[in-house]
């Protein structure tokens, strides 16, 4: 998986993750319910197959 097979948005969310925003600060962010945050978060460490977060 390379940055390029990533959508802009999952890019600005891998982003704000990697700088330990919460969902609700990215929420708040990028506009979006935490909910909607929380799902896309799920799907993109999925898709990096990543399997745990610290």
């Amino acid at each position: 998986m390379t940055e390029q097979n990533l959508s802009p948005r999952e890019k600005q969310l891998l982003r704000r993750l990697a700088a330990g925003k919460t969902d609700r600060q990215i929420a708040a962010k990028l506009g979006g319910t935490i909910d909607q945050i929380s799902d896309q978060r799920k799907r993109l460490l999925k898709k990096l197959r990543i399997t745990s977060q610290v």
